[in-house]
């Protein structure tokens, strides 16, 4: 056995414990678990339908006019900095997906800048429970999604947000397990591109410059890891969705997650 494939056993060994602390210290929580129930409301609420997970990757600015017509007659899923694209400006999402850690710390005021944003016809937000208040705050009489995400995917993914959730590493992996909660049958990703570590061109669908210089900074190793471990999570979604018989397809251009099978936006949306 290569010390490649020890490596992976020893790991598998540890987040299993640490899977078994977690479980413990959620099962113990009795006022978390009282507060997760409410996210039972959303089960199947969307059964047999289709959903599309707009990310934040350049590809979303080749989107057409017509296209982006096309996808505000959908039900659609925001994630992070989604509202800032100038190709978006006029879509208005469903939901909204906040959850990495610096939205309830540093970047904390972009509940409050996807609420103006979207005033008329305000989002569901889907985020972390730590942010319950700031999500409530932001959008009030909304009844959100908040989730506690502390399972570390060994060889599957939980996806039930009443209970302890598996991480997904990523917001658009998080996303898909919510989508598939809420019955949806067909889950098509836009925006996805996964490429950011291997090129030095703009990374998002929008001028990221001062949004990025008030984040931390990491190295091309901690990307490859990072995104080595998200890669590993999408496969074990994959496999959840396939289980389940639900379409995840893949239309974002150019990207490189090869989880999911690809496919046209334009066939799609049956604008050809």
């Amino acid at each position: 056995m290569s010390n490649f494939l020890v490596k992976e056993k020893i790991d598998s060994c540890i987040y299993s414990a640490y899977n078994l602390i977690s479980d413990l210290v959620f099962n113990f929580n009795f006022d978390l678990k009282n507060k997760l129930k409410r996210n039972s409301d959303f089960e199947n609420v969307h059964h047999g339908r289709r959903c599309f997970i707009l990310a934040t990757g350049p590809s979303i600015n080749e989107l057409t006019a017509e296209e982006v017509g096309g996808l505000d007659r959908e039900i659609t899923v925001g994630v992070n900095s989604m509202y800032k694209s100038k190709t978006l400006d006029r879509l208005i999402p469903n939901y909204y997906t906040l959850l990495d850690n610096h939205y309830w710390g540093l970047s904390s005021g972009e509940f409050a800048e996807v609420a103006k944003k979207y005033a008329a016809t305000p989002p569901t937000f889907i985020t972390d429970i730590r942010a319950e208040e700031i999500a409530s705050a932001a959008i009030p009489g909304v009844k959100h999604i908040c989730l506690r995400a502390k399972n570390y995917p060994v060889n599957s993914m939980r996806y039930d947000p009443t209970g302890n959730m598996s991480i997904a590493m990523n917001v658009v992996g998080s996303s898909i397990l919510l989508a598939i909660y809420m019955g949806f049958k067909e889950i098509y990703l836009l925006g996805c591109d996964f490429n950011s570590f291997c090129t030095q061109e703009m990374a998002h669908c929008y001028d990221d410059t001062e949004e990025l210089s008030g984040l931390p900074t990491f190295n091309l190793s901690f990307y490859l890891k990072y995104y080595h471990i998200t890669a590993e999570f999408h496969y074990l979604i994959a496999r959840l969705a396939k289980e389940r018989s639900i379409r995840v397809v893949n239309l974002s251009k150019k990207s490189l997650l090869d989880a999911y099978p690809r496919g046209d936006l334009k066939r799609v949306l049956r604008l050809q």
